[in-house]
């Protein structure tokens, strides 16, 4: 089970005790807390803190202070549950650790297991992430706010570099991005609502970027040579390293609710997995109890040293048992045939690339449509009928069917610029040039089964020629019947 885990910087504050009051504030409204009373809010002063209820629910407050200032400042919280169970939130606020002289905040959650067979959940975003957004905490991740609203990007040169830059990962540093595209003028297949809350839910975890419309698209893919999300599909980016996953409505994600549903945990799954450059609880306990071994080693009695000691090794201890816990959290490679085996990715693995993004979703609703048709004459029984039919129901056409149509029909309009305009947009589904005489000729990438070459005509022609040489390409690529 993977522990839940993201940073974010914050605007800087010389203010200690600001953090420690929204942190306090977040426990005090815990329905089930018990760890805060009048009488121990008098000990939270102090520069470590530990407190312990009698339903064994803990709060630890941890300070470095390095000179005459305070370095960094953190807590851990555990909650004990009548599973068997203990709900772990660690959070470290280090100071100037991000760009601009920002703070940086780490937040960790877990669920630890304390008797045996205890069932562990995954952990879910804790609300102290929300309270520090609510409260004005969040500051700049390099050309976005930290926040829990999303950006509506505008069509301008502004908007279009700010979108290219997530397409390639280079916008952001502390969190990836959603980006939301068009179906339409201010259209998408989540609507603006779902698209408010999915950027509420993502707050500190994820930015969430929306397209303004399709013609957006157009020229974005020029720019990112068709590496963006379009016609409604949803794109995850990573910092350095861009689109990495993409989401749209298929045989797995029916409506807008499931897709943003799917968005949420994917992007929670891989914050979780970006590398750390803030401290956890444990790394800060280590460095403040080096400092203080360092700067009391003349002063400490015997057992203020065995004391330390103690310390040091519990913490080595929960060190251990943080990694044992991410290796127990690294998925197995799955045998056998599951549900998560039927996927797109898997499919394309199994089956090979696609000439576009939801191919084999569309051949697949093809087929399904096709055997219905002689379902009677070729005594095709009830039960392979009704599944044939929710394929044909449930499953649309895929959004780059309709995209990639409308490009070849922009491709063949102007005849001065037809083989150029093709031999690029084909070169992105499936083809490569191999030959430049009278003719330009491509022929299918290695890997890519079932296409026949097409040849272009390099001189200009008639416009019933570019019509009939688009519908050729279009029954070429097999796509002529997809869409009905």
């Amino acid at each position: 089970m993977l522990p839940f885990s993201t940073e974010f910087p914050l605007i800087p504050s010389d203010n200690r005790a600001a953090f420690a009051a929204e942190v306090v504030a977040w426990i005090r409204g815990m329905q089930h807390q018990t760890v805060l009373s009048s009488k121990s809010e008098a000990e939270l002063d102090g520069a470590n803190v530990h407190l312990r209820s009698h339903t064994g629910e803990e709060l630890r407050m941890r300070e470095l202070r390095t000179g005459d200032d305070w370095t960094a400042i953190g807590i851990r919280h555990d909650l004990p549950d009548d599973l068997g169970r203990v709900w772990r939130t660690e959070c470290v606020l280090k100071r100037g650790a991000a760009e601009g002289g920002q703070d940086l905040v780490r937040l960790r959650t877990q669920c630890i297991a304390t008797t045996p067979g205890a069932r562990l959940d995954t952990p879910r975003k804790p609300y102290l992430i929300k309270a520090l957004l609510k409260n004005g905490w969040g500051a700049r991740d390099h050309p976005f706010n930290v926040t829990d609203q999303p950006l509506w990007i505008e069509n301008n040169d502004t908007g279009l570099a700010l979108a290219k830059s997530v397409v390639l990962g280079e916008a952001a540093k502390w969190l990836p991005t959603v980006y939301v595209s068009a179906t339409g003028v201010s259209s998408w297949f989540i609507s603006q609502q779902e698209i408010e809350k999915l950027a509420y839910d993502l707050g500190g975890v994820a930015h969430v970027v929306v397209e303004p419309d399709r013609a957006f698209s157009f020229h974005l893919r020029d720019k990112t040579d068709g590496r963006n999300a379009y016609g409604g599909t949803v794109g995850l980016s990573v910092p350095g390293q861009g689109i990495v996953r993409q989401y749209y409505l298929g045989w797995q994600i029916a409506d807008g609710k499931e897709l943003a549903a799917a968005i949420v945990a994917a992007a929670v799954t891989l914050r979780s997995q970006m590398p750390a450059f803030g401290w956890d609880w444990t790394e800060l306990q280590e460095q403040a109890l080096r400092v203080q071994r360092e700067r009391e080693k003349d002063s400490l009695t015997e057992a203020e040293w065995n004391q330390l000691h103690q310390e040091q090794v519990d913490n080595l201890q929960d060190k251990v048992r943080e990694l044992e816990q991410q290796l127990d959290a690294t998925p197995a490679v799955s045998i056998g045939t599951d549900e998560a085996e039927f996927s797109t990715a898997n499919l394309v693995h199994r089956i090979g690339p696609e000439v576009y993004r939801g191919e084999i979703s569309d051949r697949l609703r093809f087929a399904a449509k096709t055997t219905l048709s002689p379902a009677d004459q070729i005594g095709l029984d009830p039960r392979s009928k009704a599944i044939l039919q929710r394929v044909v129901d449930r499953l649309p056409a895929s959004p780059a069917l309709e995209e990639l149509s409308q490009d070849l029909n922009r491709a063949t309009k102007d005849p001065k610029r037809v083989a150029s305009e093709l031999t690029t947009l084909l070169a992105r589904h499936g083809y490569s040039e191999k030959s430049d005489n009278k003719h330009v000729r491509l022929e299918a990438k290695k890997g890519v089964q079932g296409l026949d070459s097409i040849t272009l005509p390099k001189t200009p022609s008639e416009n019933r020629g570019l019509k009939n040489l688009r519908k050729q390409i279009e029954r070429t690529l097999g796509i002529t019947k997809l869409g009905d």
